[in-house]
């Protein structure tokens, strides 16, 4: 039988008879899944090494291998294949106790009606969907915090009222420098200054309330520890897991705007170590003179290794090159320091 997309559920007694009996019966349901019969253990291990089933109807008492030892093995393959054990009478107790230690999702007494067992397999299909759902969502969730902490930009989540719900690993930084932003005893974001405080306020709360429909908002915020102020880009979220729209507050420094290293340069432009490390030295705003001097080259050198970068970037100006470099992607080295 071919299954395509649909799921694979295995039968598994060591009476042939009983497990064609099983197939006459199930017969209407035959083009909702992929059933499989075997009444051979070692056919079955092989079976679900090669492709995993999604539910498992098992007898519970069989020479080779008990229906739970089966299991156990089975789950062990593949977690993800949830096991029905089909019982008779005096296994009831046995069957009850694998149910309580969750290595089985139910169980049903010999001989079952076909729309009985029918039914619970539906439900475990339902519930093996639903676990799939929610680690595939924690998952997604943990690379997304993963991947937000990796970035150069401060991200601060706020609801209507700034309190502050989500912040990544440089927003964090951020609020507790309290050089700029901070967070007050009962929890919202504030600014230094009262008058920037009220007006990130109010940018917050044109972006959660025009959900989606809203634009990016930019806010200049002083600092105590540098002329410099910090750029904060206010800008919606759409309604999420929190149960309401939020913004998304995006916060950069000029002193912590990285470039990008000199490998990542070098691949992306097709340039030599020395020539991305002088595109580098440049972008960070050295004069080619003073560049020269901290690699260690001539000015003249350096001027050569200059028209090089400018024929490989399809640039003519210092200036582009800058806006060139900018534009490559960052990632922070999140690699823990060592003393």
């Amino acid at each position: 039988m071919v299954s395509g997309n649909r799921p694979r559920v295995l039968f598994v007694d060591d009476e042939r008879n009983v497990l064609d009996a099983l197939g006459r019966a199930l017969r209407p349901w035959q083009s909702r899944w992929d059933m499989v019969f075997h009444d051979q253990i070692p056919d079955v291990l092989v079976a679900q090494h090669e492709q995993p089933f999604d539910v498992a109807v098992v007898d519970i008492t069989m020479p080779v291998m008990t229906g739970l030892e089966l299991i156990r093995e089975l789950t062990r393959i593949h977690p993800g294949t949830l096991a029905i054990i089909l019982t008779g009478a005096t296994d009831i107790a046995t069957a009850a106790a694998a149910i309580n230690e969750s290595t089985v999702f139910r169980f049903y007494t010999k001989p079952s009606p076909a729309e009985t067992l029918a039914s619970g397999i539906e439900m475990a299909l339902q519930e093996k969907e639903a676990r799939e759902a929610k680690a595939s969502s924690s998952v997604e969730a943990a690379l997304g915090v993963a991947t937000l902490n990796r970035l150069p930009t401060g991200v601060v989540v706020v609801d209507a009222e700034t309190k502050v719900v989500f912040t990544n690993k440089q927003g964090a930084e951020f609020l507790a420098s309290r050089d700029g932003l901070s967070i007050g005893p009962t929890g919202l974001c504030r600014t230094n200054k009262p008058r920037e405080t009220t007006e990130l306020a109010r940018l917050v709360k044109i972006a959660v309330e025009g959900g989606d429909s809203s634009v990016p908002h930019a806010l200049s915020v002083s600092r105590e520890d540098s002329d410099r102020p910090l750029s904060v880009v206010v800008a919606p979220l759409p309604a999420s897991g929190l149960g309401a729209n939020v913004a998304v507050l995006l916060v950069s420094a000029p002193e912590r705007q990285k470039m990008p290293s000199a490998e990542t340069v070098s691949r992306l432009f097709d340039l030599t170590d020395a020539e991305a490390r002088l595109a580098i030295a440049l972008g960070e705003g050295h004069r080619i003179e003073d560049a020269a001097d901290l690699m260690g080259i001539t000015v003249s050198s350096a001027r050569t290794y200059l028209k090089r970068i400018f024929s490989k970037t399809d640039v003519t100006r210092q200036a582009e090159l800058v806006r060139l470099l900018l534009a490559a992607p960052v990632l922070l080295d999140l690699t823990p320091s060592r003393n």
